[in-house]
This record gives C-alpha cells, structure tokens and sequence, in this order.
C-alpha cells in the first residue's frame, strides 16, 4: 500500500499541470476568514448500499470584502440536482460562478489532456429572496451572489 498525498500541481520536467485537488482550492479562496451565514435547502438523500448522505452539501459566508459566497457540492453521481436556496437576511437576483464536474467520477488531469477536469463558468438568474441552482452529478460549484 502507498501512501501519498493529494498533489494540487505536477510537473515533470518543464511541463506542469493543474489537478481538479487545485481548482478546487482555487475555487474555495473566498471562504478564507470569511463569516458563516445560516443557509438552508432541501435536495434529499443519497445512497449506496447501506450509506446515506445529504445529497447535497452547502456552505455560505460573507467574504473579507463583503460579497456573499455559496459553494455547493452534489455528490449524486448520476443526476443533477435543483436546489433552491435561502439565505437568512440576504437577498439576491443572480448568482455568478465557476462549477467543476466531469464525464467520470475518477477523471484526472494528465500531461496529455490536462484540462480533463476543469472550472466552467456558472450563471443563474433568481426572485429576490430564493435562487434556485441546477448542479450537475459530481459536481462543485462555488458562486458569488448579486443584487
């Protein structure tokens, strides 16, 4: 057995690459020193075998520089999941981001194809008081929201 740690960046040689670990990282940047708010949804339950799990894990806080962030994971690997999202005292009508997902749960970044796994750009149009998000199967999405 190996024992190794998750690398965020490869190189061999001249050549480096970015792995899905650094986008990830990359993507959460927002939360540091950031101040939790209260969020709630609902997006069910997912199983395997005899292990369940909130389908959907969710976060917000309001950044350093007083934006509000929302990172959501769905750990449904075959559907996407709808969620519609409230924040206690904040209100907002657009919500602007980047979500990483892949065609498989085990897709890698390698020299030969290093933009594999890769951030895409998020948008999302909402009411005032409640967005609802669409997050692909195996995903992360992390987005700003915006009056």
């Amino acid at each position: 057995m190996a024992d190794f740690l998750q690398a965020m960046i490869l190189t061999d040689e001249e050549r480096m690459l970015l792995t899905p670990t650094y986008h990830v990282f990359k993507m959460y940047v927002p939360f540091q020193d950031a101040q939790s708010i209260p969020l709630t949804f609902q997006a069910g339950d997912y199983g395997v075998g005899d292990i369940v799990l909130p389908r959907v894990h969710g976060i917000a806080a309001r950044g350093k520089e007083g934006k509000v962030w929302l990172a959501l994971t769905n750990v449904d690997t075959g559907k996407e999941v709808e969620v519609k999202v409230a924040l206690q005292g904040v209100s907002a009508r657009a919500a602007i981001g980047e979500v990483l997902t892949a065609a498989n749960i085990d897709a890698v970044n390698t020299f030969e194809s290093p933009t594999t796994v890769v951030p895409k750009p998020y948008r999302v149009v909402g009411a005032s008081d409640r967005l609802t998000l669409r997050l692909p199967p195996k995903s992360v999405t992390v987005v700003r929201l915006e009056n």
